[in-house]
């Protein structure tokens, strides 16, 4: 080699290479409230902050909690109590962003067969109720709401079944009704399979977060860099949600798998703040130590990664 290829060889070495991208899977259940993330994904939000991301759907959250630890996947999207429970039975768990934050006015609660009797907190008493997820946000909430207007939840036979069969079930009659969330519930009620009761999430103080992007900490101690590029993606999806609706409902039809039509006009969840702090988790821990999900509050200051700055 010459000694002109030598001085440019030696040159290129020392010029600084791009960081690789690191690849995420990350495991979510079909619902619109996740819709930042859809977005993040589909619009490259990820990709232009490192993060090569692949969407893959479980049946609920404590799947998604499962499929982290196993190592399947690196993020999981289930709700705090279940993040809670999971860190109360001895895994070390850490949440990095929220997908949503209370109050958020997407359709949620309560909707039930025609004939099943059921009208209001009162009348749910020995009924069978489907939620997403035992343990999970809609049940606990109705739970809550329920023990709070005069029913008695432990007199409830909850059952769990998968969110895109909410018209499905009550059509069947295989519930007296069903803890779900838009654009199911929407959908099960414009077809008639459905009566809605309530929205109960009205009880959830403002400022709580909703579903959250859960990791290891093993692995957040390992990819800080992920996860920084993942919530400035986070940010980047919310900032175009509120400019681009119309993208947003797309990308819950795509993830959803439900035809654009069904959710052509649904409300858009509260994506204006996604940061979390310890305090976002405080309803949750108080609501899951009342009802004996766990044993004693957990550490949130531990549990909770702050965006990069904060």
């Amino acid at each position: 080699m010459n000694h002109r290829l030598f001085g440019l060889a030696v040159a290129l070495g020392a010029l600084p290479v791009a960081a690789q991208a690191t690849d995420v899977t990350i495991l979510y259940t079909a619902s619109a409230p996740f819709v930042a993330v859809y977005v993040a994904a589909d619009q490259g939000f990820f990709a232009n902050h490192g993060v090569n991301a692949t969407l893959q759907l479980a049946q609920n959250g404590s799947v998604t909690v499962s499929g982290i630890v196993s190592g399947s996947a690196q993020v999981g999207l289930p709700t705090p109590t279940v993040v809670l429970q999971a860190i109360d039975n001895g895994l070390d768990l850490q949440v990095f962003a929220t997908t949503n934050m209370f109050p958020d006015n997407t359709a949620a609660g309560l909707v039930v067969t025609p004939d099943s009797g059921i009208t209001d907190a009162a009348s749910m008493n020995g009924h069978m109720i489907g939620v997403p997820g035992i343990g999970g946000l809609l049940d606990v909430v109705m739970r809550k709401w329920v023990d709070e207007n005069g029913g008695d939840s432990s007199t409830l036979n909850i059952v769990e079944f998968a969110l895109p069969q909410t018209a499905d079930v009550l059509r069947g009659h295989q519930m007296d009704g069903v803890a779900t969330l838009d654009p199911f519930l929407s959908r099960a009620v414009d077809s008639g399979a459905g009566v809605f009761v309530g929205n109960y999430t009205d009880v959830i103080p403002a400022g709580t977060a909703a579903g959250v992007l859960t990791v290891t900490a093993d692995w957040a101690a390992a990819n800080a860099d992920a996860i920084a590029g993942m919530q400035a993606a986070l940010d980047d999806a919310a900032a175009f949600i509120a400019t681009h609706p119309d993208e947003a409902r797309a990308a819950i039809a795509h993830y959803t798998t439900l035809p654009p039509p069904v959710v052509a006009g649904m409300t858009l969840p509260n994506t204006s703040n996604l940061h979390v702090t310890p305090e976002s988790f405080a309803f949750w821990q108080d609501l899951a130590v009342d009802q004996g999900l766990i044993g004693a509050p957990v550490d949130l200051s531990h549990m909770v990664i702050p965006f990069a700055g904060e």
